[in-house]
């Protein structure tokens, strides 16, 4: 009896569990293309290591104003994947990356691809191609700049461990020198 009680209590704590860990995840809506789903999910995850860095980065790319970009994605909540979307089809399009964000956020349930149809942009069209290859960039200057940062990081570090190992070594050797 003590077994079915202890079975059938993980089993509830199991299912209250699952639903709230799908839904603490951040998903982004497709775009129809998988292998551009996965760019952006990587897109995301790598621009968290420096998030004004990918804004600014963007905002260069497609000649939009930064303070545009960082007020679309306030507004309206947009993750980074869905920032990029926005910037890019707002920069295709010439139009506001709020009011591309605006829409997008009118029509939940539809993905960006569904976006970039409705902005003359089909998916498997050079314009669709551009935005996947550019996004596959972003990504790949993010994590370049990362595996920088990260590098610059160890150096600091190796260098103040060697500062300190010097400062220790004149101390001692002073501590020494007045025993005499």
């Amino acid at each position: 009896m003590k077994k079915l009680l202890t079975a059938m209590t993980c089993l509830l704590f199991l299912a209250l569990l699952v639903p709230g860990a799908a839904s603490a995840q951040v998903t982004t809506a497709g775009t129809g293309d998988k292998k551009f789903d996965t760019q952006l999910r990587k897109l995301r995850d790598a621009s968290k290591a420096d998030p004004e860095g990918f804004l600014r980065r963007l905002s260069e790319r497609h000649g939009i104003p930064e303070q545009e970009i960082r007020e679309a994605k306030e507004r309206h909540g947009l993750d980074e994947a869905d920032v990029y979307m926005a910037t890019a089809l707002a920069g295709r399009a010439h139009r506001k990356v709020g009011d591309v964000a605006a829409e997008y956020k009118q029509n939940p349930g539809q993905g960006w691809g569904v976006m970039a149809q409705r902005m003359g942009i089909k998916p498997g069209s050079p314009e669709f191609k551009a935005m996947k290859a550019d996004a596959k960039a972003h990504t790949s200057h993010l994590k370049t700049m990362a595996k920088n940062r990260k590098k610059m990081q160890d150096q600091q570090m190796r260098n103040e461990k060697a500062k300190a190992r010097k400062l220790e070594d004149e101390s001692k050797r002073q501590g020494k020198g007045k025993k005499k």
